[in-house]
């Protein structure tokens, strides 16, 4: 890599760690998982009558761009994605959240009650969304909001005053308003500073602005927004019931709502080599293309996962089983990759107040196909490697998800899975289930009338999810955004695929682990993007936010969360 492009990587970097630092101010009312400091969530801003906000005296704002002088300077593009052709951001009057690209923001967290207003010719959004969305550290106090990018500029908005202060240089703008925990200021303001161009479309009720050498035609964006709020309302905010099957539902109590966990698939096995975009990848990230050990990446999926409620992940190793990092590491780098940024998956959400917990999901699997792991100890050599590296390991152990007072492993038993009854790998430190791919195509693994399965937990199913009981409540049942078919259309066996269908396949399964109400909701997956199990852009599983689909997916998850775990 060249010295340009480290320095491009460095500052795109900082951009993303500073955006991350902003969400982080609010993260104490995170809408689920509580996600800011200590302190933050031991002072949060006691509930008060927000104060109305009132139209504004007309002021002549202030010309030129001297924000965008100062970034454009230090050669820094205020974008907080890696994946980088330009951004508009979209401001909805009368909603309580907005986007930059594809990506949606709130305004402020658990405050919808906090709504994008119009007061007379101005369009005004809250002080967090504007720096959630341009990537921008804030801080704030009753009488002003401020936005820092390190130590390159602080530009201040005090409220009821006519004006902005960036390093001590005061300019003109309409003033900033508070109400309530928020503080609002005018979107043309902040624009103006910036160079970016604005336009407002008060048919649509959209303010858009965005810097003027992406040549976006404002006309285009305003369609493009409407299409997607229209989305938004019908599909990921609206958790109305949708049709599912209602096999085994009534033979067990739902497990409380108080009780319930969500946990997510997710991939480590990225590298620096690792091939992405048109016919290796069903799309590219919304970050852009990543190695699995970038923190800067690993701290954005903490941050995102920890906003939208989820409580564990579970760490694809299921290929790893043979794979002895002590004389293997430089031959296998594809293992090494996944097993060492691991590690730093632990370190780096460690550092994320109320970021989900960790687990690993090993084989045997495949392996064992080839050889017999359990007998000969090669399977028990790699708990004990687990063991020692992320349970014995003070570093580590605060971060491993624990279930039923021993930490959790998952075990794959491939797909068909050769393993018979529960403990047919028993290991008395942890607690132990097996996983393998389509338990309803499995006869002999669960009982067709009810789905049901006799103790497999599922990593993908092809329409209704099978679901494990444990002391009479249903225990587990995995749910997916899409599944790959089965055989040839015309042949016995066949079944379709069952695509995205803009999100209408992902809330189906949600509805159903709604009706069973099992203890652990399963998402597979977060992030394995290359084609095979990940078959196109509309038959992917995956739900990190990607180029195309933007942050659709987590965000229908996130909804859906709150409904599972039953967060009005």
């Amino acid at each position: 890599m060249g010295k340009t492009s480290r320095i491009i990587r460095l500052t795109m970097i900082l951009a993303l760690v500073l955006c991350i630092a902003a969400e982080a101010i609010f993260f104490s009312s995170c809408r689920n998982a509580g996600s800011g400091s200590a302190d933050e969530q031991a002072t949060q801003t006691p509930e008060v009558t927000p104060e109305p906000l009132t139209e504004p005296e007309h002021v002549d704002i202030v010309t030129g761009r001297p924000l965008g002088d100062i970034i454009e300077g230090a050669g820094i593009k205020m974008n907080k994605r890696y994946y980088r052709k330009g951004f508009v951001v979209a401001v909805p009057v009368g909603k309580h959240y907005g986007f930059w690209g594809l990506a949606k923001s709130e305004l402020m967290k658990d405050e919808r009650t906090a709504l994008n207003t119009r007061l007379g010719d101005r369009v005004y959004t809250t002080a967090f969304f504007m720096a959630n969305s341009l990537g921008l550290r804030l801080t704030q106090t009753d009488s002003a909001a401020a936005f820092k990018l390190n130590d390159l500029f602080t530009l201040s908005f005090p409220v009821g005053e006519p004006k902005a202060v960036l390093n001590g240089e005061e300019y003109a703008v309409y003033p900033a308003q508070k109400s309530g925990g928020n503080i609002f200021i005018d979107c043309a303001s902040v624009a103006a500073l910036l160079g970016y161009e604005s336009y407002y479309d008060e048919g649509a009720g959209i303010f858009l602005m965005y810097p003027p050498e992406i040549k976006a035609v404002a006309e285009e964006q305003v369609a493009l927004y409407k299409e997607r709020i229209d989305l938004y309302e019908t599909v990921v905010f609206n958790t109305d019931d949708v049709e599912c099957d209602t096999s085994g539902s009534g033979l067990y109590e739902p497990v409380p709502f108080e009780e319930r966990q969500v946990g997510v698939a997710y991939t480590t096995w990225f590298r620096a080599d690792s091939s992405w975009g048109k016919g290796h990848t069903w799309d590219l990230p919304m970050l852009g293309q990543y190695r699995s050990d970038d923190e800067a990446i690993i701290y954005q999926h903490g941050v995102w996962l920890a906003n939208a409620g989820v409580d564990f992940v579970f760490v694809d190793w299921s290929n790893d089983v043979a794979y002895d990092p002590a004389t293997m590491h430089e031959g296998r780098r594809d293992f090494a990759m996944i097993e060492d940024a691991t590690e730093v998956l632990f370190r780096v959400w460690a550092t994320i107040p109320g970021a989900p917990k960790i687990c690993i999901f090993t084989g045997p699997g495949h392996v064992q196909q080839q050889q017999d792991t359990i007998a000969n100890g090669i399977m028990q050599k790699k708990n004990d490697q687990i063991y020692n590296t992320f349970i014995a390991n003070e570093e580590f152990n605060k971060m491993y998800y624990y279930y039923d007072g021993k930490p959790l492993l998952l075990c794959y038993g491939a797909t068909p899975s050769f393993a018979r009854s529960q403990d047919e790998f028993p290991d008395d430190r942890f607690t132990v289930r097996w996983v393998t791919g389509y338990v309803g195509q499995q006869g002999s693994l669960h009982d067709r009338s009810t789905l049901v399965s006799t103790f497999h937990w599922s990593w993908e199913e092809r329409g209704a999810q099978t679901f494990t009981v444990k002391d009479g409540k249903p225990e587990a049942m995995t749910v997916v955004a899409s599944w790959r078919k089965q055989g040839s259309e015309g042949k016995a066996g066949y079944i379709p695929a069952g695509l995205r269908e803009g999100g209408n396949t992902f809330k189906m399964q949600w509805a159903r682990a709604d009706l069973i109400g099992p203890k652990f909701a399963l998402v597979v997956s977060f992030n394995e993007w290359h084609l095979g199990e990940q078959v196109s852009l509309e038959n992917s599983k995956d739900i990190e936010p990607s180029a195309t689909l933007g942050s659709l997916y987590l965000d229908i998850m996130t909804e859906q969360i709150r409904k599972f775990k039953g967060i009005k």
